[in-house]
This record gives structure tokens, sequence and C-alpha cells, in this order.
């Protein structure tokens, strides 16, 4: 994997501001009104949410509202949030959203505050919900957590979170970008906590993403950079002129048959996310293993060839 495609899975999966990185997603936004564009200009009453929202917002009179001017390429409306030491919190709470916990999905969205460039109470997040719609509750976690927190962007920015299935469904803990085993329902939060100043948000969005697509490119990049058919070449050729019994003949035989899996891995059907992600965490090591059994075989060449 080179520097910048790390840098780029790190910062989808971390929340960091970032431009969109043209992730494989699947199908229409799954959040409604995610742009605001199907409310009017205008305050939003206490107890009250825009259009496809859920009608658990929070917050005193006159602290939400619908106002002109989006973020680039959302729409020409936008969510602005107004907090005061006085009314300090405030926020939206979206409909629960069908999800799959075996698939991956790209959470996103667009936020800038008032006055800019201070930690601020502006919250991008989640929450995770049961079969049976109830709050997810797991051992040593919360029900919820975050795309970014106490952004402090100067003008809009754009934010996203590539979500991935549980790497440890048994120990009932949930890494920040990990879809818990037990969840089939999510609701997207907007939310300014505990902050005085004006929050905007727009662009809210959520996504199902092609992981086997993006997770072929990926392992398929590591091996051509890597020159992993050239590798595999020379240690063939070594493998014809060495014993067969030595402890690197069988490293390097066994490496080999691991590549050869992987290749035609890539050129299946049906595997699962969790999977494909074992598979891009393997790759790098074996291409690296690959390179050192070959010249363990130069070296015992070498050897043979002097005594």
């Amino acid at each position: 994997m080179t520097a910048r495609t790390a840098a780029v899975l790190c910062a989808a999966l971390m929340g960091t501001p970032m431009a969109a990185q043209d992730l494989p997603v699947v199908g229409e936004n799954l959040v409604t009104n995610g742009s605001f564009e199907q409310s009017p200009v205008g305050p939003v009453a206490a107890g009250e949410v825009p259009e496809g929202w859920w009608r658990e917002a929070y917050g005193a009179d006159g602290q939400l509202e619908i106002v002109a001017g989006g973020a680039p390429g959302q729409g020409q409306r936008c969510l602005t949030i107004s907090t005061d030491p006085l009314n300090s919190s405030s926020g939206l709470h979206g409909e629960l959203v069908r999800i799959d916990p075996a698939k991956a999905y790209l959470q996103s969205g667009w936020a800038r505050v008032e006055p800019p460039g201070a930690s601020s109470g502006l919250m991008l997040g989640r929450q995770w919900f049961d079969a049976e719609q109830e709050p997810l509750a797991q051992e040593h976690s919360r029900s919820y957590n975050y795309v970014a927190t106490h952004l402090s962007p100067e003008g809009w920015a754009s934010y996203e979170q590539l979500l991935i299935p549980d790497r440890t469904p048994d120990d009932g803990r949930f890494a920040a970008n990990e879809i818990p085993a037990g969840a089939r329902y999510l609701r997207v939060w907007a939310i300014c906590f505990q902050w005085a100043g004006e929050g905007y948000f727009d662009g809210l969005a959520l996504h199902e993403v092609d992981y086997a697509r993006m997770a072929r490119e990926r392992i398929a990049g590591m091996l051509e950079e890597a020159n992993a058919a050239a590798t595999r070449a020379e240690i063939e050729a070594a493998l014809h002129e060495l014993p067969k019994d030595t402890e690197a003949a069988e490293r390097a035989r066994e490496l080999l048959g691991e590549l050869n899996r992987l290749r035609k891995r890539l050129e299946g059907e049906g595997q699962p996310v969790s999977e494909w992600i074992a598979d891009e965490q393997r790759a790098p090591e074996l291409v690296e293993e690959l390179d050192d059994v070959r010249w363990r075989l130069k070296i015992e060449a070498l050897l043979g060839e002097a005594g």
C-alpha cells in the first residue's frame, strides 16, 4: 500500500476533513432530506424538525433554522444551529435507516462554524439500534459514536468516515469506525453540544459502499507496485535448482500457494466485507515475506555454489 493510499484510508476511517475520495458508493443517499432542500427557509419551532428528520430534535425555540446558502455542490439551503450560554445544546436526529452489519457504508457531511477557527461543540455522528429498534447496548461501549467532533473548519469542510463490520464481534466492543454485529438500524446525529456559537450542516449522507471493488483495486495495486509477479518467477526458478526439503523452500511453496489463492479471490464474487478487509491487511505482509524468502533462496543458492 502506498503512503498516499494509506493516508486516504486512514482519513476515511477516522473522519477527518477531506475532499471526496470517490469511494465506490452504491445506490442513493439513505438519509432523507440530508441537504435540507425539502424544507422551507426559516426558523424551525422548538420540538419540530425539518422534513424527513426525527421528532426528537432538542433545543429551545429559535435554535434551529433552515437558511439560504449551502455547502459546495449541496444545493441552496442548509441547517444552522444557534447556541448561547443559556441554551448551549441543540440539534437533529435522523430517521432510522435499515443497515446490514456485514456490509460497508460511508457516512459523510459538510459543516462550518461561526466564529471560525475555534474549537466548537459541533458534532456529526450516529446512533446504533438493534432489530427491535432499541438503542444498542454493548459491553464497554455506548450505542453511539461520531464521524467527527468539536469541528472548527475555516469555512465549509467535508467530513466522511468509512464504516466497516466489527472485526472482533465476540468481544463486546466496537471501534469508532466499526458497525456493531448486533446493529440493524442507524440514526444520524447533527448536534451542537455545550457551546455558544453558530454551527451549520449540509449534505448529510449515508451510502452503501462496494467494498469488494475497492479492496480489489487496492490489493491489485499493492501486488503490482511490489512487482509480486517477478518475485514469484524468481522464487519458482530457484525452487527448481535447490533441494526441496529446506526450510526456505518449504516456506516459499507455502507463500506461493497463498499468493495464488489471493489472486483467485480477486477474480471471485460473493466474498464478505470482513474477508476483503483481512485480505487487505494480509497483502502487504505477504509481499514482504515473499521478498524475504526470495533472498533466503538466493543465499542458499550462493552457499551451494561456494560449497
